[in-house]
């Protein structure tokens, strides 16, 4: 089981949860395939399955799986950017939820990263951070996203 960084995005993964359920396979039986390569986050139970490591008699199942192009998960998410997990729920009228593209799938809560990036026009391989604009330094690269959030990046 490897653990996948906070800023990891899921390009070649597939939800193992998904693809058990589509299958009708018990939750754990990747565990038992040879060669599979299964990763998570820090502290998150949720599960993904690297979709060229899956066992062969499975593989026609990827298809059928939601693809994970750009998307990380909420809560690491949350982590990598410094954001409290309460500005990605809607019923709370976070200026910042609009923002970003959220998807469900299997109930697990995921961001697309890469299209958040995108639309700041901002390389993948930048570091980012959100906090309030005050406690930036004058000279720090951000970029404004409401009126008492930034987005900072290096």
């Amino acid at each position: 089981m490897y653990h996948l960084s906070d800023n990891s995005v899921l390009d070649n993964f597939i939800l193992a949860k998904e693809l058990m359920k589509i299958g009708g396979i018990s939750p754990n039986a990747f565990r038992y395939w040879k060669g599979c390569i299964a990763g998570k986050y820090d502290k998150s139970r949720i599960v993904y399955l690297h979709k060229h490591f899956i066992h062969k008699k499975y593989r026609h199942l990827i298809p059928k799986c939601t693809p994970l192009n750009g998307l990380i998960q909420s809560a690491p998410f949350c982590k990598y950017t410094n954001l409290p997990p309460s500005h990605l729920i809607k019923s709370n009228n976070s200026s910042l939820y609009n923002l970003f593209e959220i998807k469900f799938i299997e109930g697990v809560k995921f961001i697309n990263l890469k299209a958040f990036l995108d639309k700041f026009e901002l390389d993948y391989s930048y570091t980012i951070y959100i906090e309030k604009c005050k406690y930036f330094a004058p000279l720090e690269k951000k970029i404004q996203l409401t009126k008492s959030l930034c987005l900072g990046y290096y």
